[in-house]
């Protein structure tokens, strides 16, 4: 599997398991487009997988975690052109931004795995 599918799927099993936490603890973003965890949350596997993947993509650069953010964490479900336009990038720029945040999450996701090990 390439890398931007492994890390796809890594985006939508945060959101999956972002439907298990209360309403209160879900991750806020900030102005700086980062995501940070309201409240303490507990050791459990899951809500540890949150904390670890909440922390990848706050390691990547700005950019990378609006595309991110934009594409796969949005209310509503929005096609790559809708991102794209949004952001007012042009289509190139946004695909290689995207391809480069996901595989940089991913490598972040697998070294906040051995940081918990």
């Amino acid at each position: 599997m390439s890398k931007c599918k492994e890390a796809e799927r890594l985006l939508f099993k945060y959101n999956t398991l972002l439907l298990s936490l209360p309403k209160r603890s879900m991750p806020r973003r900030t102005k700086e487009n980062e995501l940070r965890l309201t409240k303490k949350i507990s050791e459990e596997p899951a809500y540890i997988e949150i904390k670890q993947i909440t922390e990848a993509i706050n390691k990547l650069n700005s950019d990378q975690r609006e595309v991110l953010l934009a594409k796969y964490m949005s209310r509503r479900k929005l096609t790559n052109i809708e991102v794209y336009m949004s952001i007012g990038w042009s289509e190139s720029h946004y695909y290689r931004l995207k391809k480069s945040a996901l595989e940089g999450l991913l490598m972040a996701y697998e070294a906040e795995q051995l940081v918990f090990i």
